[in-house]
């Protein structure tokens, strides 16, 4: 055992010229030490041996000996002379091995920040070894969500975020992918690159940026690099891969905008955000399946670059693998089944839904040689609506299912205190799992007992029951753009069923004393969440126009029930970005 209580009096020993990371991991053990004992340790340099590493030993003891990294693991931490090492293969793992000998001592972490942290009084830690199940544990979000050209609204967000990247160190999530669209101007948020570097986190760029690596302002002069349509030509698709000259700019660019980047190895290259028609039908590409084609872009970029992964999208229309074109040594499949059925796990045998986008899984690992990670979207305000849609069962099941299947790497797609309100056990779920799938189901009891006590148990209850209530609203893709079809009627119907139940519930954890403002921002967005369920059940009984425009505009009036909500709560994506969605989605249903 490791007596932290007696070492809290000791020395954090750092080797001298550490990088920043390890730096930063000593002032975090010495700082939470203190807070779960009556010292604190005082940290000293010492000049041998150098590498990824601290210790905590007696006042004045000498270094112990090194620990042996097991082949297998990122980090351990082993007692030692009476006292103890940590030791990681990186700086960031070494700072994972901080925030887990914390964790072990009674410590539990938060998306939203430290204020909402448990540091108990401390107590003793056996021997730890790092293994995550997934070697790439990554957090997403579009750029656009930061509002950075609105220096209010960029103010008014950065704030979570730094909350948000220092807890996803303290859970061992190893990068943050920067997602760039067409309409976007910059790689990342220079503001906080210095917050993912001083934890060591990976910085990842790139995304649905094919019109900047091929410039629509190239079209007039140069046709033949944009894709063929029916309509011919045109600079609202990709590119035509047949043309040596598109593919040689396209790999120009995606080089110097990975060195555009701080740090970044790796680059995300995708076509744009398109569910089908922005791929080339020309005589030299109308062989190549959209997959084929995005995979030529990608392979040409690999084969410039040298090092570091190129990230290929499978996503709507390049969901399945590619037939023709052989994916380079450097290129790795990213699979993101935006579509599949959210109320069954992707493997369940009873979905036939899932079951396509299993077989699309397994079709990418054989044709990756392995070289597969998954893109999932357990905290996607878009995808859900912004409705509440709990999914700690399924998220388990997932990351067991990905880990046997051998995927590499896992990400989630997040937007900002949104998420973080409305899926934010999804979001602990998720980081959780990635370490040990098993472990996902704990942050139903974690996240409510940190967050709701003394009614900690309650809110499990009601967490539990919300899950399972919107099991049949989320086996579509998009929930409010629902298919006008029985099964989709039945499961809105049955969800709404359970309405009386679920406030009973809330109200339960408010007469046990959770909170007073926490339950107000749960009840903020059960008010929300029924009220869209109760719009579309409308436009599914709809019986002429008139019908459907009063569920419409009901659906539009929903998003009163967000904006009545704290502002610190909902964030800049629940006051401004969701009601754009509103839009189009209503405007979509308005065209069926």
């Amino acid at each position: 055992m490791i007596d932290l209580g007696r070492l809290a009096a000791g020395d954090v020993l750092v080797p001298a010229g550490a990088a920043a990371p390890v730096a930063f991991a000593a002032e975090e053990l010495a700082a939470y030490v203190g807070r779960l004992f009556p010292a604190t340790p005082a940290r000293r340099p010492v000049a041998a041996p150098g590498g990824d590493w601290l210790a905590l030993v007696p006042s004045g003891a000498p270094m112990p000996p090194l620990p042996e990294l097991p082949a297998d693991a990122e980090w351990v931490v082993r007692p030692a002379n009476g006292g103890a090492v940590l030791r990681g293969t990186s700086p960031r793992a070494t700072l994972a091995a901080v925030y887990a000998l914390l964790r072990a001592a009674g410590c539990r972490w938060s998306p939203h920040g430290r204020d909402d942290e448990l540091v108990p009084a401390g107590a003793g830690v056996a021997a730890l070894t790092g293994r995550p199940a997934f070697a790439r544990r990554v957090y997403v979000a579009d750029l656009g969500t930061w509002h950075y050209t609105v220096p209010e609204r960029l103010a008014a967000r950065l704030p979570h975020d730094v909350a948000f990247i220092d807890w996803m160190a303290k859970c061992d999530a190893t990068g943050f992918l920067f997602i760039r669209h067409a309409n976007d101007t910059q790689w990342t948020v220079p503001e906080l690159l210095p917050e993912l570097a001083r934890r060591g986190l990976a910085i990842e760029g790139g995304g649905h940026a094919l019109v900047e690596l091929l410039p629509r302002s190239l079209f007039a002069s140069h046709p033949e690099y944009f894709p063929l349509a029916a309509t011919g030509r045109s600079d609202l698709g990709n590119a035509c891969v047949s043309s040596p000259d598109a593919v040689a700019l396209i790999r120009e660019r995606a080089t110097t905008a990975r060195a555009e980047i701080p740090g970044a190895t790796d680059f995300h290259l995708w076509g744009l955000d398109l569910f089908g028609g922005g791929w080339c039908t020309c005589p030299g590409c109308a062989s190549l399946t959209p997959s084929d084609q995005s995979l030529v872009a990608c392979n040409a970029a690999a084969e410039a670059m040298g090092g570091g992964r190129i990230f290929h999208l499978a996503y709507h229309d390049t969901i399945e693998p590619p037939a023709r074109i052989a994916p380079h040594p450097h290129v790795w499949a990213e699979f993101a089944p935006r579509e599949r059925c959210y109320g069954h796990a992707l493997d369940d045998p009873g979905c036939a839904t899932n079951a396509v986008y299993r077989r699309a899984l397994d079709a990418h690992l054989e044709r990756f040689a392995g070289r597969v990670d998954v893109f999932e979207y357990y905290g996607d305000a878009i995808l859900f609506g912004g409705c509440a849609v709990p999914l700690v069962d399924v998220i388990g099941r997932d990351l067991e299912c990905y880990r046997a299947a051998g995927v590499r790497g896992v990400s989630c797609l997040v937007f900002g205190q949104y998420s973080t309100w409305a899926y934010g056990v999804n979001v602990e779920a998720f980081a959780r799992g990635t370490i040990d799938p098993r472990d996902a189901a704990g942050a139903r009891t974690e996240r409510a007992s940190r967050r709701f006590a003394p009614a900690g148990d309650a809110m499990v209850r009601y967490l539990a029951a919300l899950e399972d209530a919107m099991v049949g609203v989320v086996r579509h893709g998009d929930v409010l753009l629902p298919p006008d079809d029985a099964p989709t009627r039945a499961g809105v119907e049955a969800a709404l069923g359970r309405e009386a139940e679920l406030r009973r519930l809330l109200a339960d954890a408010r007469a046990a004393g959770a909170p007073p403002a926490r339950i107000a921002a749960e009840e903020h967005l059960l008010d929300y969440t029924v009220a869209v369920l109760a719009a579309l059940r409308d436009w599914l009984r709809r019986r002429d126009r008139a019908d459907a425009e009063r569920a419409l505009a009901a659906l539009a009036a929903t998003i009163a029930h967000v904006h009545a909500a704290d502002p610190d709560v909902i964030g800049t994506w629940g006051a401004h970005d969701l009601e754009l969605t509103h839009h189009f989605f209503v405007n979509a249903l308005r065209a069926r």
